[in-house]
């Protein structure tokens, strides 16, 4: 059997900004990948016009955005002090979308094994987010 941590492994091989959308809070039911519009080692930017793409798709499906996702591919799974102000920067932006704050799930490849964690982050404060995977 699979573990979930190679699955979440081959899913983000590369640092990346994803989206789950499901139901409810309790299962995500839906994986988006976004192509970047900027990519580098340190630092990544989803390209709007696929994130638009992506909302629309959810909203035909009947789908919440639940959780944003990325990768630390040298780093652990912890929010960067870049992380805490962009999604700071994104509070006031989810409402006028008409999304909900997702939590942020950071998977980080810096080890053999990776690591998986979640975080709800607001108003530049971190706390830890349950998220069932299955």
């Amino acid at each position: 059997m699979v573990s979930r941590l190679y699955r979440i492994k081959n899913i983000v091989a590369m640092e990346g900004a994803q989206n789950l959308s499901s139901f409810d809070s309790a299962k995500a039911a839906h994986l988006e990948r976004l192509s970047p519009e900027e990519r580098a080692e340190i630092a990544f930017v989803m390209d709007m016009q696929d994130f638009s793409s992506a909302k629309k798709d959810m909203r035909n499906n009947g789908l919440d955005l639940q959780v944003v996702y990325h990768s630390h591919p040298h780093d652990p799974a912890r929010p960067s002090v870049t992380d805490i102000k962009i999604a700071t920067d994104y509070e006031e932006i989810w409402p006028k979308i008409n999304l909900p704050l997702p939590a942020y799930l950071i998977v980080s490849l810096m080890n053999a094994e990776p690591d998986a964690k979640t975080y709800w982050i607001k108003s530049g404060q971190v706390s830890i987010a349950e998220v069932i995977i299955r």
